[in-house]
């Protein structure tokens, strides 16, 4: 060997072993360089990504959840406005029914009413008609009877006469 051992009797060459040493050391930096730093460094953004993965997940799901909150908040104030909105509507249907029952109501009371004034009017009419004929079938009988000519003003005596007559 190239090295001379340090004691006669023994069999550890100690230059040997330093050789060793030195030689584990430098390979233990070259690893330590060459592998395990970009080993670790290729662990440590895995760990990262992980981590970024697991938090980027939470999260998601935070604003899944509150999507969904806000969705079925949204979907009941839906409902309750679909329901206002019907009450709304029946409301204003019962009330546009009574106003028209109230107008139709009025209308009809209106044409009683009106029809009443046109009766009591052809009434007045007809009794009005009547006594002019009447008048002057009076003063035609007075006139063949009496055999003579009436004055207007007797006309209106004589039928005004007449008329209390059958009033009587």
């Amino acid at each position: 060997m190239i090295f001379q051992p340090v004691l006669a009797g023994a069999e550890i060459y100690i230059a040997n072993m330093l050789w060793y040493l030195i030689v584990f050391a430098i390979l233990l930096l070259a690893v330590e360089y060459y592998a395990w730093g970009p080993v670790k460094n290729m662990m440590e953004k895995r760990r990262q990504k992980v981590i970024d993965d697991l938090d980027q997940a939470a999260s998601n799901r935070k604003k899944a959840e509150t999507l969904a909150n806000e969705r079925e908040a949204a979907l009941q104030n839906s409902r309750q406005e679909a329901t206002q909105i019907l009450s709304d509507a029946k409301s204003n249907a019962q009330k546009t029914g009574k106003e028209m029952v109230a107008q139709a109501t009025a209308d009809a009371a209106g044409i009683r009413e009106k029809a009443k004034a046109e009766a009591a009017q052809a009434k007045a009419d007809a009794l009005n008609e009547a006594r002019d004929e009447v008048a002057d079938l009076s003063v035609t009988i007075a006139e063949k009877v009496i055999a003579k000519n009436l004055s207007a003003a007797d006309q209106k005596d004589l039928v005004d006469q007449f008329i209390k007559g059958l009033n009587d």
